[in-house]
């Protein structure tokens, strides 16, 4: 009875973590509005409006595709943080790159430093491109760009960071890829 206790209680913790499962490479739909492809496979997770995709772990890497935030939606869910900004559909451009900044710094991210902010091809929609590094609480220093587009007043945005050290540079040259890949729909 011991034994099965055990098991169960292992069973259900878990089940409550974030499970990743293959994202084989070739072409994936995101959120309804655009495809890209990869020529690599990723181990992907779904929380809420945001896929997660990785291959060494986030922790070190991830390339996150956060699909069609809403009026009044924040960027990272966090209860314990009220004063996280909401997404106004009105939003310029670079109204929308001080909301993620302003979000990083409401989610653990100590430092954030961004740069290179620019008009970027979103496929075949105008969005805007950036490149940032940024110390999270558990002190490792990373490197990361952002691009996004807005369409019938929802936010689309993709965000690629890792560990400056390595886990960066590792696939930044898969991440362009599948940049220049985004078809939207």
């Amino acid at each position: 009875m011991t034994r099965f206790s055990l098991i169960l209680a292992l069973t259900l913790l878990i089940s409550s973590c974030t499970f990743y499962t293959l994202n084989p490479r070739g072409k994936t739909n995101i959120g309804g509005l655009f495809t890209v492809r990869s020529e690599i496979a990723w181990n992907k997770a779904t929380i809420g409006k945001t896929e997660i995709w990785t291959i060494d772990g986030p922790s070190l890497q991830e390339l996150r595709f956060v699909n069609g935030l809403s009026d009044g939606d924040k960027l990272f869910e966090n209860p314990a943080k009220e004063n996280s900004p909401e997404y106004k559909s009105e939003m310029s451009f670079l109204e929308i790159k001080e909301f993620i900044e302003t979000s990083a710094a409401t989610s653990g991210i100590v430092e954030i430093t961004s740069r290179n902010f620019r008009p970027y091809k979103f496929g075949s929609l105008d969005g805007f491109r950036a490149e940032f590094s940024y110390t999270h609480e558990d002190g490792l220093l990373r490197e990361g760009l952002a691009t996004g587009t807005k369409k019938d007043g929802k936010l689309y945005l993709i965000f690629y960071s890792g560990t400056r050290l390595h886990y960066f540079q590792t696939h930044l040259d898969e991440v362009e890829y599948i940049l220049r890949s985004i078809k939207i729909l």
